[in-house]
């Protein structure tokens, strides 16, 4: 697929930067194969004032020659500008030009002072310019060390109006059917639990062939062009990686808490606070708090692997090639498919987290609807809404119909959380029950005779998500 999808918003901004009649600067930045390169290309591509540059690993003196190169398809006379940062980059804002430096980082592994230079010359050079300067970068935590945290060279000069700072996260799951065309709906919640939302794991899905048949040859084949992808990242931007890929393989194992990570890590739990804050700086994680609890009180913190292909890598593939082996081509059935609906829960379990506005329209969400949990009891959507109803859900990615013993769990489970409407008083409730096969008749009979009860089908989720529609059982 080589259609460039979705990315709307990116685009306006980086236009509306590029024709605002004054001097821009803006940072884009996000995980590896996220789509930062193909946006600037994107927003630039019917341009004739812009510079691309894609930087790599290289001298300073490689760097600057291959930069003169590029500016000059553009701007032919820069060859007899003197080769050095500064003046380079002054002439080009003196031209109001579009100047676009991909994988800013690797300019600054081989000259750190590059920052403090564009720093100089945005601060003295260039209020009668109208040029734009766009960095983008995939190692995150260098981005936050030179361009955005407090104390860099360039912290306070990204553009604010509107907001130079860009970060590119996955694509939503509309998008997958882009990439997907010819699978059903249920295939695709499968997709985007495996490969998640980035555009280059998205990008090799061949639509013709099976879900098993894709997994097999894109991520589990040595070969395959995703299988080694998560290694390679945290290569790129991290040290000690065997004490990291211990985390996250626990992580992937179903371990939440801190304290059961690092046991499952084999590290000290008193350790893990560096890694743990790093693999965050680097979007590889993300912390959950239980619905209603103060984040910044609550010792409920539980963590999980953001990206779905990380978390099949360390689930499935990490230090078990000799099993794949062993199995040769019956592995993705023999060890992978019977588990698959588990290993996707969680992704249907946030869809139906990101539906629940839509879906319950006449109710004003307080909170974003997230899982509640505490003592061994959870309820996997919690929504307080400002009214004096809190909306409770169960959501099940089985094989098998609903039945009503999760109803009646739901219920006993909601009777532990503890909410007061924001005008006091006894909260009433809404129950939700989202199922990928559907409901027991018992189920079906207690939704038709209670208001207080919704049923919601895969087919639901998506359509709600995927254009905004969905209908009432």
């Amino acid at each position: 697929m080589d259609q460039f999808v979705n990315r709307i918003d990116e685009l306006d901004r980086l236009e509306t930067l590029y024709d605002s009649g004054a001097a821009e600067l803006a940072i884009i930045y996000g995980r590896r194969q996220i789509g930062k390169s193909e946006l600037v290309r994107q927003s630039i591509a019917d341009r004739d004032d812009a510079v691309y540059y894609q930087a790599v690993q290289g001298t300073a003196t490689t760097q600057l020659r291959r930069f003169v190169e590029a500016a000059a398809t553009t701007y032919p006379d820069i060859t007899a500008v003197k080769e050095e940062w500064e003046p380079l980059l002054t002439y080009l804002t003196d031209r109001d030009s579009i100047i676009v430096i991909d994988e800013f980082p690797y300019l600054i592994e081989s000259n750190e002072g590059l920052p403090s230079v564009i720093q100089h010359l945005w601060d003295t050079a260039v209020d009668e310019s109208q040029a734009t300067l766009v960095l983008t970068g995939s190692a995150i935590g260098m981005i936050h060390t030179h361009v955005l945290d407090g104390g860099a060279p360039l912290y306070g000069r990204v553009s604010q109006t509107p907001n130079g700072r860009l970060e590119l996260t996955q694509l939503p799951f509309r998008t997958i059917r882009e990439f997907v065309p010819t699978y059903d709906p249920e295939e695709r919640v499968f997709v985007y639990g495996v490969f998640g939302g980035t555009p280059r794991y998205l990008a090799p899905i061949d639509s013709s062939r099976s879900l098993g048949e894709n997994v097999t040859r894109l991520l589990c084949d040595p070969n395959g062009p995703l299988h080694d992808e998560p290694e390679t990242v945290l290569q790129m931007e991290l040290n000690e990686v065997n004490t990291y890929f211990s985390v996250l393989e626990s992580m992937a194992s179903g371990n939440r808490s801190r304290n059961e990570i690092a046991q499952g890590a084999g590290i000290e739990s008193t350790n893990t606070s560096y890694y743990f804050d790093r693999l965050e700086t680097l979007q590889i994680i993300e912390k959950h708090h239980p619905a209603l609890a103060d984040p910044a009180r609550s010792k409920r913190t539980r963590y999980q692997i953001r990206d779905p292909v990380f978390r099949f890598y360390f689930r499935y593939l990490y230090g078990r090639e000799g099993q794949y082996e062993l199995y040769g081509e019956n592995a993705y059935a023999d060890l992978i498919e019977p588990e698959l609906p588990d290993f996707v829960s969680e992704t249907f379990e946030t869809l139906c987290h990101q539906a629940v506005p839509s879906l319950y329209a006449d109710y004003q969400p307080t909170q974003v609807p997230t899982q509640w949990w505490y003592k061994g009891r959870e309820v996997d959507v919690v929504v307080p809404t400002d009214e004096s109803t809190l909306i409770a859900g169960e959501a099940k990615f089985t094989n098998t119909p609903l039945g009503y013993d999760v109803l009646a769990d739901l219920e006993d489970d909601v009777d532990h959380i503890d909410w007061t409407p924001t005008g006091g008083g006894e909260p009433a409730y809404e129950f939700a029950l989202f199922s990928r096969s559907g409901f027991k008749h018992s189920v079906e009979e207690a939704a038709d005779e209670r208001d207080d009860l919704r049923l919601f089908d895969l087919s639901d989720i998506v359509a709600v998500l995927e254009s905004g529609t969905t209908h009432r059982h």
